[in-house]
């Protein structure tokens, strides 16, 4: 598979997630005042042109034409760990976009490395990553209610090492930080990221 093909598939992956929350009304917004894009292109003034983006939500307060936020989603499917630098250009994009109304969450297959984690957190930018299905940790048991007690609990203290560590081995995909807070699931991260807007 080509490197185009496998970074439009991260995306589409990343896309497909994000609809189903947002279907599941599991944002904290109805459909009916959301709209989730891929490749929408927004314009920059201090380019005089537009920056293209992987995915979006726009969330529209009732009877307005115009979002009262933007949620940027940028993806990358990478082998290696994501430099300080994709971090920082991430954040120049969602300044130019719009830096009162929009929100960022960057979402990787790959490790992080310390300061682009650093720098994600002090901007107040979220970061996911979704391991890679060869560092899932696949294990079959018998399943007994005191297994399925046990497979539900969230081991905290994986979750920084799981964000930097490249060949980090899970039984769990999804790893989630914003605002010095770990998130488990899409759910849990979009609507403490919402929630906390409509109390600003």
């Amino acid at each position: 598979m080509s490197t185009t093909a496998k970074g439009d598939a991260f995306e589409q992956r990343v896309y497909d997630a994000l609809a189903e929350e947002l279907r599941d009304e599991r944002l904290f917004a109805s459909p009916k005042n959301a709209k989730i894009f891929k490749n929408k292109a927004y314009y920059s003034r201090d380019r005089g042109a537009s920056i293209t983006t992987d995915v979006s939500i726009e969330l529209f307060l009732p009877g307005r034409e115009r979002a009262s936020l933007v949620w940027i989603f940028e993806c990358k499917d990478y082998a290696s760990t994501v430099p300080v630098d994709d971090v920082e250009e991430f954040h120049a994009k969602l300044q130019q976009i719009g830096e009162d109304n929009t929100k960022g969450t960057f979402v990787t297959s790959g490790a992080l490395q310390s300061s682009a984690l650093a720098y994600a957190q002090s901007k107040g930018i979220g970061v996911v990553r979704l391991l890679p299905n060869d560092q899932l940790v696949i294990v079959m048991e018998r399943f007994t209610i005191r297994s399925l007690e046990k497979a539900s609990v969230v081991d905290w203290s994986e979750f920084e090492t799981a964000l930097i560590t490249p060949q980090h081995r899970s039984r769990r995909g999804f790893f989630g930080a914003q605002d010095d807070y770990w998130f488990p699931n899409w759910y849990s991260l979009l609507s403490h990221e919402l929630s906390r807007d409509k109390t600003a």
